[in-house]
């Protein structure tokens, strides 16, 4: 039980805190451009740390092969990032976005890019 707790609270932790910066009202850090370029950035950064974290859980706590966190831990980050979505059209000032999707989408790729590259790094130098 413990270990479960150590692979998944990371995980409910990180989505608590997109959940809540979601449900704050006329969030924004600028104008135009200045709000754009970090913002986006953001929804990538939060996402490929979400895709990381899910991975880690999903590899720890699992009998599963190796390609199949990849797959599953994308798919559930995608799923929260719809209901991440739809959460911003139900609180006020605030408006879902399906373009958003593509930047979560690119955090996903870009949080498995980075894992991938970093555990064949590992590989190399444990043989």
């Amino acid at each position: 039980m413990k270990r479960i707790i150590f692979l998944w609270l990371p995980v409910l932790v990180w989505m608590g805190l997109i959940f809540y910066l979601s449900s704050v009202p006329n969030l924004s850090v600028g104008e135009g451009a200045v709000d754009f370029w970090t913002r986006k950035p953001a929804h990538v950064v939060e996402y490929a740390i979400l895709f990381g974290l899910i991975w880690r859980a999903l590899q720890g706590s699992l009998a599963i092969t190796a390609r199949m966190p990849y797959l599953s831990a994308a798919v559930f980050t995608l799923f929260y990032g719809v209901t991440d979505e739809i959460h911003q059209l139900l609180t006020p000032s605030r408006a879902g976005k399906i373009y958003d999707l593509g930047f979560d989408l690119l955090g996903i790729l870009l949080g498995a890019l980075i894992l991938r590259r970093f555990l064949i790094k590992i590989r190399i130098h444990s043989t």
